[in-house]
């Protein structure tokens, strides 16, 4: 085994880990067993190791690397036409990568720089993975970025630039490397790999902490929603229950005012035993549960700023919407809206209608806002100091529309904003994003 061999294996759980987020790009890992898709990616290094020093043999190396990637694509529940694409996909791209690499290093002739080594190919090969693992990166990034997570400039700049330093490291070390060298030369290529490894690695652990965030600001709304509107049955039910109690007592009541021909009393007396059933804080009264809910928390939050929300609701009592996707749509849009229209000298109503006809919902809202709208990307973007938490949210709003093959229309004409929403309600509700 030469330098080359011990290199190929380093830099092979590099490329083993690439492949793994690749492979999490391609396919959900909902329901699925860690310890068996761990046990999957090491046997997949240790096979594609053994052919490669065995063998040697570039076609059966190839070979080998579609066959087991394909294998691997078992541990994912999704169509065969998603893995023969996902496996065509990863290769294509690894394998251009690779030569690309290679073909640039030939061309600056580096072996005139080395005393025993081939500098041309190790460094093509660690490079190639580096690469390879930079374009899964960017791809990650991407989608990330659809989906409202935005990551810092400055964890940006380390991920990428602690790779390129890695390069620059290993290149110096094989130009000043001789036959009595390599151990050395072996250890400190290993701890360079360990050093992006474990990089990487706590960079997935970032991205993952921005996604649980989100998460959780989503669910402590939703929760915050449930408990409001938990509230406003409670205190609905004990006005009833107070009702009840005193039911003869009333009776007895509007009987001897009539009686007596008070009849505006009486009229009077009927009007408050009404407001005293019918809970004031209880604004949306469609029984549907998520929407009620959520609806019913914005507006006491908006009434507390002295912003009116007009609503007109149509829904049934159920639908097949999540209730997650329910608390992102609404809420967002209500917040975006109570905050354009907090902003203003003279508080102006929002207006809000929520229908459901022919298994489609309609959302419009409208309001009016002060300032410039920023746009970037075709996207609103925020005006709020604190961006990460104060986002517009109209990229969560879009990712949900997109699981109802949904759509979001914008219109702003002078001080006036409208949002108008369509999304379908599905007949299958087993999600998976």
């Amino acid at each position: 085994m030469d330098v080359y061999d011990i290199v190929y294996l380093l830099s092979n759980i590099f490329g083993t880990y690439t492949l793994y987020k690749f492979m999490s790009i391609f396919f959900e890992r909902n329901e699925l067993n860690p310890k068996l898709e761990l046990i999957a990616y090491i046997s997949y290094f240790l096979a594609i190791g053994s052919i490669h020093i065995i063998f040697s043999v570039p076609v059966l190396n190839m070979l080998s690397n579609l066959i087991l990637f394909f294998l691997i694509t078992a541990l994912y529940s999704c169509s065969l036409k998603l893995r023969v694409t996902a496996v065509v996909y990863i290769y294509a791209i690894l394998i251009s990568v690779e030569t690309i690499t290679i073909i640039l290093f030939s061309l600056l002739d580096l072996n005139k720089h080395a005393y025993s080594i081939d500098v041309e190919l190790i460094l093509s090969l660690i490079v190639s993975k580096i690469l390879s693992y930079t374009v899964v990166l960017v791809i990650s990034n991407f989608k990330m970025l659809k989906t409202g997570i935005e990551i810092s400039p400055l964890h940006w700049f380390a991920v990428v630039g602690i790779p390129f330093g890695t390069l620059f490291s290993t290149f110096m070390l094989m130009t000043e490397s001789n036959n009595d060298n390599l151990i050395q030369l072996f250890i400190s290529i290993t701890i360079l790999f360990l050093i992006n490894f474990f990089v990487f690695y706590l960079y997935d652990v970032l991205i993952q902490s921005y996604q649980e965030k989100m998460e959780r600001n989503l669910f402590k709304q939703q929760n915050n929603a449930y408990m409001k509107q938990l509230k406003i049955i409670t205190e609905s039910q004990e006005n009833i229950k107070i009702i009840r109690h005193d039911i003869k007592l009333h009776i007895s009541t509007l009987q001897g005012l009539i009686e007596k021909g008070n009849n505006d009393v009486a009229l009077d007396y009927i009007q408050n035993i009404y407001h005293l059933a019918s809970f004031t804080n209880e604004y949306a009264k469609s029984n549907n549960t998520e929407l009620d809910s959520i609806l019913n928390y914005k507006i006491y939050e908006a009434q507390k700023l002295g912003i009116e929300i007009k609503l007109h609701l149509n829904v049934p009592e159920q639908f097949n919407f999540r209730s997650i996707d329910i608390v992102i749509i609404v809420g967002n849009l209500l917040d975006n809206a109570i905050e354009a229209t907090s902003k203003l000298q003279e508080k102006e109503n929002i207006e809000l209608s929520i229908d459901f006809s022919r298994n489609v919902l309609y959302i419009r809202m409208i309001n009016s806002y002060s300032g410039d709208l920023i746009i970037e990307d075709h996207k609103i973007k925020t005006t709020h100091a604190d961006k990460e938490n104060h986002g517009l949210g109209l990229q969560s709003v879009q990712k949900s529309l997109a699981k109802y093959n949904g759509s979001i229309n914008l219109d702003y004409t002078g001080e006036r904003f409208c949002v108008d929403v369509l999304l379908y309600n599905p007949v299958n509700v087993n999600f998976t994003q």
